[in-house]
């Protein structure tokens, strides 16, 4: 069980409201405190009934923490959009409070983590974190107790970082039901850009394409898509802001992967023209087993 006397969580939408659902569903007993931008934000959140707490001010809410009769730790999860993390970063580093360990739930890390170090009086405290774990619909209301349950949870400790402190973020999504992975800042942004940035453009491109912006006939095509469309596409319902900042910060990785896809798509091109009927039946063929694969060492874990 997760031993730290509060968690603060600064973001109540999507993930943020859902880790303070499975952390009371857990069976956590410390006190849950969350801290948003927008007062309707903080009403829905309020609706929830886990919270003990909610404010916009991060720093009532961490002062509250410290001032708790405990001689445990509290942690601070930030779950709101990367382009607030420099702000809540200076926030956090006004309180200056050595009983406070920091991680988050950001998409990219190694422009996280440095800003963790150029700001934070102790850095050796802040653990990044990304529960790979999520949904195209935002806010407080669309959250679930079970969003984490079985997901894998990317933890990047670096050289200096604090062993009790990384105990204690790891603690924290072991107990919400998370299997651990660590990587270094670097290794989990190329390996996001691939299994999740990546698709996240090339759904949207997707959708544009069928709309008609991208060529001739489009509209006429997204008049006639169904089920296989709506699956391949979902995720570019996403909050738009919150992928424009995700894009931002690790557009060298993403940049590198549009590469790779680039080159992907013109063998296939080149297998369809040659007319190589056993070529084709060969790259489908290992998509599907390796697709097969990855879906039952998942379901297993």
């Amino acid at each position: 069980m997760l031993k730290v006397k509060q968690v603060t969580i600064i973001g109540t939408g999507l993930l943020g409201a859902s880790l303070a659902l499975a952390l009371r569903a857990k069976g956590y007993r410390g006190r849950l405190v969350g801290v948003g931008r927008r007062e309707q934000t903080l009403e829905q959140a309020r609706g929830l009934g886990c919270f003990d707490g909610l404010t916009t001010s991060i720093a009532e809410a961490l002062d509250g923490a410290r001032d708790l009769p405990s001689d445990q730790e509290h942690l601070a999860v930030l779950a709101a959009p990367l382009g607030h993390f420099k702000e809540i970063f200076e926030k956090i580093a006004e309180r200056d409070d050595d009983q406070l360990i920091v991680t988050d739930v950001g998409s990219t890390k190694a422009s996280v983590c440095k800003l963790a170090k150029a700001l934070l009086p102790d850095a050796s405290r802040f653990i990044g974190s990304h529960p790979m774990a999520g949904s195209e619909q935002h806010g407080p209301m669309a959250a679930d107790a079970g969003l984490f349950e079985g997901k894998p949870c990317v933890v990047t400790p670096q050289a200096g970082t604090d062993a009790q402190a990384v105990k204690l973020v790891k603690s924290m999504w072991s107990c919400v039901g998370m299997r651990l992975v660590r990587m270094s800042p670097a290794e989990h942004d190329k390996a996001v850009a691939v299994v999740s940035h990546l698709p996240h453009a090339v759904a949207v491109l997707l959708v544009i394409l069928a709309k008609g912006a991208g060529g001739s006939g489009g509209g006429e095509a997204l008049g006639i898509a169904s089920t296989g469309f709506a699956d391949t596409t979902r995720i570019a319902a996403g909050d738009p802001g919150l992928w424009e900042d995700i894009f931002e910060n690790n557009k060298d990785a993403v940049a590198g992967s549009v590469d790779q896809m680039i080159e992907a798509l013109q063998r296939f091109r080149w297998t369809l023209q040659d007319e190589d009927g056993p070529g084709m039946l060969k790259l489908l063929e290992e998509a599907r087993r390796t697709r097969d694969g990855w879906a039952v060492a998942s379901k297993g874990r």
